[in-house]
């Protein structure tokens, strides 16, 4: 469950480090984000990918940097097909990849305890 979370995790900060672009901000929401849209959008990515090597490394200890190499990889790819060739499907996308982080992320915690 930890690494479904790792994963979602590197695929939020990736549609957040892109739609902190201009660019790509006015391809989703057909207008331009501003300043203090980006600064945000900038923040959460980072906090999220930061978290998801973290998870890595807690889960997998010394795989865990090489998991999230390629869980970043994978996001990456992912991330540049929606946006090259299903830029209409990004918003309903994003949507589900937050619930999915939210998901499991309670999964985690209840079997945590």
């Amino acid at each position: 469950m930890i690494d479904l979370l790792s994963f979602s995790l590197c695929l939020l900060a990736f549609n957040g480090f892109a739609l902190a672009k201009p660019a790509h901000f006015k391809t989703v929401f057909k207008t331009r984000p501003s300043e203090q849209q980006s600064n945000l959008l900038l923040i959460v990515a980072w906090i999220s990918i930061l978290l998801s090597l973290v998870f890595c490394v807690v889960a997998q200890q010394g795989y865990g940097a090489l998991l999230f190499c390629g869980f970043m990889s994978l996001s990456v790819l992912i991330i540049m097909l929606f946006y090259n060739f299903i830029d209409s499907l990004v918003k309903p996308f994003s949507i589900l990849n937050i619930l999915l982080v939210g998901v499991s992320g309670l999964l985690m915690a209840v079997n945590a305890l």
